[in-house]
């Protein structure tokens, strides 16, 4: 009696599962509204970079910390498929025959499901093998530590990362996304000629509206040439038209001043930035020691 009880609990349970497996595959699909699946993936991944530069400008990441985890995020956005144009709608031709395969699944769930369960249990009873390999209560299993990262495995990712967006934009060169992907990529391999020209594409596609990209763009060039003046100058005076507390644009700006020995207009920049940064952060130390640098010229004149 009782197992004939619990057969017919058993039978109603699945019944009801089968309810909540059957009625997605048998309803109507629902025309798919809102933004695309590549734009989403892109404003999550600019929003986490957006961070990755913040926590890197108040000395909460290292640049090898930094440079890890950037990596990490352009290989999820890459494997996300982001530079992959989004598939349209399928032709109603195309549409009976997925919506043919849900209705013979369905049939097939509620026809055999609740047999194969009755049939499992019967054989198995209550199975007592199956969990002998849960751990004794109180203990936790422990995942072993990820191997730290070497500089040649980093470098040999961002060489493939480098290879892909370079395909990827072979096709789809009006990628503004991408064109910055590279340049960071390109950036880190120090190959700072292919970066510029990148950054520079990525300039033509409407990134001169993106403060991070401007001053990004105006380190490399000065790293070319030696110096922040010309068009570094003109970029990092845009990014801080755009976003005046901007930590990078303010050291730079700051550093220029020094350069050109207007001592007062590099301690404006930099006092600025040492409000923007956290008080304990390495960052601010150095800059309360390049405002004490700035102070000695200013007071033998």
């Amino acid at each position: 009696m009782m197992n004939g009880t619990f057969l017919i609990v058993a039978m109603l349970l699945c019944v009801m599962a089968l309810a909540f497996v059957v009625y997605p595959l048998l309803r109507e699909p629902r025309c798919e509204t809102g933004h695309s699946r590549r734009a989403i993936n892109l404003k999550v991944h600019r929003d986490r970079v957006r961070e990755l530069d913040q926590d890197l400008a108040t000395g909460t990441l290292t640049q090898v910390q930094y440079d890890t985890a950037l990596a990490d995020l352009e290989r999820e956005l890459l494997d996300s498929g982001a530079f992959e144009p989004d598939a349209n709608e399928a032709p109603a031709g195309e549409v009976r025959g997925p919506r043919r395969m849900a209705g013979i699944a369905a049939f097939a769930s509620v026809a055999l499901l609740p047999f194969m369960a009755v049939g499992i249990y019967l054989g198995v009873g209550y199975a007592d093998e199956v969990f002998a390999t849960q751990l004794p209560p109180g203990e936790v299993a422990s995942m072993p530590e990820p191997p730290p990262v070497t500089e040649e495995a980093m470098q040999r990712q961002f060489e493939q990362l480098s290879q892909q967006l370079q395909g990827r934009l072979a096709q789809n060169p009006d990628d503004l996304e991408g064109w910055i992907l590279l340049g960071r990529t390109l950036t880190f391999l120090d190959d700072l000629a292919a970066a510029e020209r990148a950054f520079r594409e990525a300039m033509v596609h409407g990134g001169d509206r993106d403060p991070n990209l401007l001053t990004r763009y105006a380190d490399v060039l000065a790293e070319r040439q030696g110096s922040l003046e010309g068009e570094p100058r003109a970029l990092i005076e845009r990014a801080l038209a755009i976003d005046p507390d901007h930590a990078q644009g303010l050291w730079m700006a700051g550093s220029l001043a020094f350069e050109e020995a207007d001592f007062e207009a590099a301690r404006r920049h930099w006092e600025h930035l040492l409000g923007v940064l956290p008080d304990d952060s390495p960052e601010a130390d150095i800059i309360r020691g390049n405002l004490s640098q700035v102070a000695l010229p200013a007071a033998e004149g």
